[in-house]
């Protein structure tokens, strides 16, 4: 391709129109980075400030309006606004349901262009907590009813969507099977000896393993609005599908500590105690499932009341964009895929080595055969093959249009957050919050799942454009058009990189069962980079009762509710802490590093 500088002057214009557009269509490097400063401010506690750049950063009618709501939905339940927040999260759940039916030639239209210019139409994780939200909303605004049928029309609020929750878990274990039936089916000698040679090609990551297939959380939320609603019943039938699913495979799959399949057997043994007529199934189910303390815990119950504490822990990593090259090699007769060796960060190439470079013993010698000058062996490269379509894409025009280098995106995470421990205390008696899912594993999980369909498309995106750029210059002697048209073509490529981003990382919970009476509770959150959350309420508790706390504690910057650990601000005297099982004096107002103000609690009606 020879340029002269009567070709340049001739095309400069089209050339910059084709910039400004490029620039104009990726703007932001990601979804995440677009709204950075809303989840900053929602960092620092600041929903309001958070609220304002979510409106003027998206619109509730374009292609993230799904987003829109889910963002917006979280930060109006973070302040309080629970009506208001099942408002956006209705009409979230809406727009994904609607863009489930999207039109297929719409759908690929964007596919084929940049997934980030069509609508977002949400994962099957983010789905399922549009609900777990909009039930935590119901319960708050039980919690804040002013009479009590205002209180059991919220409670009947959170049992309506516990019945929602359902059905959607249902659906996903109809079309993805159970934890249990993919546990059969690995022990299958066919699906055994597929493994095998799975792995001998390199395909060293199991999608199988990583279906979002269940949701134990959400089954053990559905119990708890049935046993509020008095349906003890179904509150058993809810509690023993969570510990099920957290007992076969969920725990596990979401890398959560030990401690909810216990709970949820407890509770699954609660109700059958309390909706009487399951005297022998109960004492076999305690003797299997439960320690000999929880065992005598049981006959500690009657007369006291319940305090449930829900933590949602951190935020969800951000979904990131990395540029691959593509190749030709004629040579091999193949494409070839490898990062850009030039300002890459260690976590995507750990993320290109995992999904996608070459692992197999055929794959390895290629790459060796692959090698470029000095002898560098190119491990890290995806070479996919062409063989005797090799012909077929010289005769479209592929091989020429692609060149020796072209770039393609592909979405990828880091590494999930190691988050710490949260402790609750109260009346000189400590427990540690219980894992119970793990947004984030969800996350990476579900791109994890997606990462081949993610290289095809970009594959697929990435030879059109190219295509259509070199046929547009074929008019063109000096091959301007064409360098033009591929250019503009690598700069508007972008990879998928939006999801519900205020979602927390993690979320932990602790029921614990209390003697009527005043109780000052306090939380402390190990989060990370060395910093504490800390909170406390006061609780008023009868007989009976069931009270929920919410607590939303994340990392933040100066002037938080987060604090420094006593190791790293030694201007502060150092705070106790509590061993595993040991008890300590209820905290004092002097004791508590952040007391967040809240209103006056209201007991939710007990079931007698």
């Amino acid at each position: 391709m020879v340029f002269t500088w009567r070709s340049f002057v001739k095309f400069a214009p089209l050339l910059s129109l084709l910039l400004l557009t490029s620039l104009g269509i990726t703007g932001c490097a990601s979804y995440g980075a677009g709204i950075q400063g809303a989840l900053t401010k929602a960092e620092q506690g600041d929903y309001a400030g958070s609220e304002a750049i979510i409106t003027s950063s998206l619109t509730p009618d374009g292609n993230d309006r799904l987003l829109y709501h889910l963002e917006l939905g979280v930060l109006k339940h973070l302040q309080g606004d629970y009506a208001a927040s099942n408002d956006l999260l209705e009409r979230a759940a809406q727009i994904s349901e609607s863009l489930d039916t999207i039109s297929v030639s719409n759908s690929f239209y964007t596919l084929m262009t940049n997934p980030r210019q069509g609508p977002y139409g949400g994962a099957d994780y983010e789905k399922v907590l549009i609900n777990y939200y909009k039930a935590l909303n119901y319960f708050g605004l039980a919690q804040l009813a002013l009479t009590r049928n205002e209180r059991l029309d919220a409670i009947e609020g959170a049992r309506i969507e516990a019945r929602r929750l359902i059905i959607r878990l249902n659906d996903l274990k109809t079309r993805l099977g159970t934890y249990q039936q993919a546990s059969d089916a690995k022990e299958q000698t066919f699906n055994q000896l597929m493994r095998i040679f799975e792995l001998l090609l390199g395909n060293w990551v199991n999608n199988d393993d990583f279906l979002y297939r269940d949701d134990a959380l959400a089954h053990y939320l559905s119990g708890l609005s049935f046993e509020m609603n008095g349906e003890y019943d179904d509150a058993r039938i809810s509690y023993q599908t969570a510990a099920t699913s957290y007992g076969t495979g969920y725990a596990k799959q979401f890398r959560l500590a030990d401690g909810m399949e216990e709970q949820a057997w407890f509770d699954t043994v609660r109700m059958m105690r309390t909706a009487g007529g399951y005297d022998n199934e109960w004492r076999q189910l305690a003797k299997k499932h439960l320690s000999k303390v929880r065992q005598n815990e049981l006959n500690t119950l009657d007369g006291k009341a319940q305090l449930i504490v829900i933590e949602h822990k951190g935020l969800v990593s951000q979904r990131k964009e990395m540029s691959l090259e593509l190749s030709v090699n004629p040579n091999l007769k193949s494409l070839n895929i490898r990062p850009y060796f030039i300002g890459y960060e260690a976590d995507q190439l750990a993320w290109f080595w995992l999904l996608y470079a070459d692992k197999s013993v055929y794959q390895l010698v290629t790459a060796y055969l692959n090698a470029v000058r000095n002898n560098e062996l190119r491990l890290f490269t995806k070479t996919v093959a062409l063989g005797p379509l090799y012909r077929e894409a010289e005769n479209i025009g592929l091989t020429q249009a692609v060149g020796n280098s072209m770039r393609i995106t592909v979405p990828y995470y880091s590494p999930p957050q190691i988050l710490g421990s949260t402790r609750l205390s109260s009346d000189g008696a400590s427990w540690t919050m219980l894992e119970a899912a793990s947004p984030e594993q969800m996350a990476v999980q579900e791109q994890i799942v997606r990462s081949g369909k993610d290289i095809q498309l970009a594959l697929a995106r990435s030879a059109l454009k190219a295509i259509t750029a070199a046929s547009i210059g074929n008019g063109d002697s000096s091959g301007f058009l064409a360098f033009a048209g591929k250019l503009a073509a690598q700069l508007t490529d972008a990879a998928e990189t939006r999801s519900w981003l205020l979602l927390p990382a993690n979320i932990r919970v602790s029921r614990v069962f209390l003697e009527p009476g005043e109780h000052q509770v306090s939380l402390d959150s190990d989060i990370k980079n060395g910093q504490h959350y800390r909170d406390s309420k006061r609780f008023t508790l009868k007989p009976g009762d069931i009270e929920l706390w919410q607590v939303r504690s994340m990392a933040a910057s100066t002037g938080s509710t987060a604090v420094p650990t006593p190791e790293t601000n030694t201007a502060k005297p150092p705070q106790r802490t509590v061993s595993d099982g040991a008890a300590e004096p209820a905290p004092t107002n002097d004791d508590k590093a952040i007391v967040s103000e809240k209103k006056p609690t209201r007991s939710l009606p007990s079931k007698e």
